[in-house]
C-alpha cells in the first residue's frame, strides 16, 4: 500500500515542468563533470607521463655520470696499485742489494779477524820458539848474550 502512493507522489513530482528542468540540469551538470574529469584524467596522464620521462631522463644522466666516475676511480685505482707495486719490486731490490753488500762485508771482517788471529798466533809461536832457542844458547854461553828486537804490526 505504502509502495502505490509512493508512486503516485512521484508520477506527480515527475509531472512537474520545474522537476524536470531541475532534472535536464541535473543531467547537464553530470555530463560537464564527466567531461572535464576526462579532460583531468588526461593533463594528469600527461603531466604523469611527462614527470615520469624526466625522471627517466634523470636516472639515465645520473648513471651515465657514475659509471664515466666509477671508470674515472678506477683507472686512478689501477695506477695508484701500479706505482705501489712498482715502489715494492724497488724497495724488494734496494733490500737484497743491500743485504748482499751487508754478507760481502761481513765475510770481509770475517777474513780480516780471522787473518789477524792467525797472525796473532802464529807469531806467538815463532817468538816462543825464538825465545827458547836464546835461552839455551845462552845456557851454553853464558859470556854472550844476544838481544832481539820485536816486530809488531799495527792493526
Amino acid at each position: 500500500m505504502a509502495t502505490a502512493s509512493f508512486q503516485k507522489i512521484l508520477e506527480n513530482i515527475s509531472a512537474n515542468k520545474g522537476v524536470q528542468n531541475l532534472l535536464e540540469n541535473f543531467q547537464k551538470l553530470n555530463d560537464e563533470i564527466k567531461k572535464k574529469e576526462s579532460e583531468l584524467k588526461k593533463t594528469f596522464d600527461q603531466k604523469k607521463e611527462e614527470q615520469i620521462e624526466l625522471a627517466w631522463k634523470k636516472y639515465q644522466e645520473i648513471v651515465k655520470v657514475l659509471s664515466t666516475s666509477e671508470a674515472k676511480i678506477e683507472k686512478e685505482v689501477n695506477t695508484t696499485i701500479a706505482k705501489l707495486k712498482k715502489s715494492a719490486d724497488d724497495l724488494e731490490k734496494n733490500i737484497a742489494a743491500y743485504k748482499k753488500k751487508a754478507v760481502a762485508q761481513k765475510a770481509k771482517l770475517e777474513k780480516s779477524l780471522f787473518n789477524k788471529t792467525m797472525k796473532k798466533s802464529s807469531s806467538k809461536k815463532t817468538t816462543k820458539k825464538a825465545a827458547k832457542a836464546t835461552t839455551k844458547k845462552a845456557a851454553s854461553k853464558p859470556a854472550a848474550r844476544k838481544t832481539t828486537k820485536k816486530t809488531t804490526k799495527k792493526a
